[in-house]
């Protein structure tokens, strides 16, 4: 009898999971994922405590570089925030230089892909990604490091794991809206970039995201969705209203950020702006040696 395998995949064949809406119905998954959650939030801040002069903005930086190779690679939604989670646990174990800090994203994105995505990241894809900064020795070493300073505890409740939960708990006439899906989505990936949110439980992050993303579709489901938001997840209206504010305020800095300026005589440009391919390089964080 032959039992091997000639199956084979192809570049084109698609990397997501199938679903078990079932799951996503069952309350007690809910509750598991409550119950576990606060191991794996960061225990510290560590760009206080770091004696390397670790910033926000480099942290930003590194986080947003994560988010271009997921988008491009189109990774599953998953393995971004599960990879920062893994980047900002680390920080809190481990206190590295600056310069090494694009490194350590590259190898979380590498562990996450491989917990949470069919395909895994390739070492060399990433090192591609780095511009050949960093070199797939130095990949297999840090990953070793990462994995070890995590204590192997990788199976991590990331907010993305609610959002499935919340859709389809959640009554409300547009419930299974994908637009509602994707605006969650856009949100959570902002939130996980930005350092503010690194302390934040998941489910009150997931909570505030998909109340912010209602407001914008349909303000007036926003009272009944949010009571509901707060029984399924176990969090309170003023933890809500707290994240939702400081989203908000995320959103609207971004999107003043992002609007193109106007001539003198307040035409708009003749042409959309162009967005500029995003380097870790471009913000003077190399040491000449290649790392951030």
């Amino acid at each position: 009898m032959n039992l091997m395998c000639t199956e084979s995949q192809t570049a084109s064949e698609d990397r997501c999971f199938a679903e078990d809406r079932t799951i996503f119905r069952d309350e007690r998954a809910v509750k598991k994922l409550l119950e576990t959650e606060s191991q794996y939030v960061p225990g510290c801040d560590y760009m206080a405590h770091s004696h390397s002069n670790l910033q926000p903005f480099m942290r930003r930086v590194v986080a947003t570089w994560m988010l271009d190779v997921c988008e491009e690679q189109r990774c599953e939604d998953q393995v971004f925030p599960l990879s920062v989670n893994f980047l900002d646990r680390f920080l809190c174990a481990c206190d590295i230089s600056k310069t090494h800090l694009q490194l350590t994203g590259a190898v979380c994105l590498l562990l996450a892909s491989k917990v949470r995505q069919c395909t895994a990241l390739s070492i060399e894809l990433l090192c591609y990604y780095t511009e050949n900064s960093v070199t797939p020795e130095e990949m297999r070493e840090w990953e070793l490091l990462v994995i070890s300073k995590l204590e192997w505890r990788i199976v991590a409740v990331t907010s993305f794991d609610y959002v499935d939960h919340i859709m389809e708990q959640i009554k409300w006439k547009r419930r299974n809206d994908s637009m509602l899906r994707r605006h969650m989505l856009t949100l959570i990936s902002f939130c996980y970039i930005e350092p503010d949110f690194i302390a934040k439980k998941p489910s009150v992050m997931a909570a505030s995201c998909m109340l912010s993303a209602i407001r914008g579709i349909d303000p007036s489901a926003a009272a009944e969705v949010a009571s509901e938001l707060c029984l399924l997840l176990a969090c309170t209206a003023a933890e809500v209203d707290e994240h939702v504010s400081l989203i908000d305020a995320l959103v609207a800095s971004t999107t003043a950020a992002a609007t193109p300026e106007k001539s003198e005589n307040n035409n708009p440009a003749s042409e959309p702006p162009v967005k500029k391919p995003y380097r870790v390089q471009d913000y003077g964080l190399h040491d000449g040696g290649g790392h951030l």
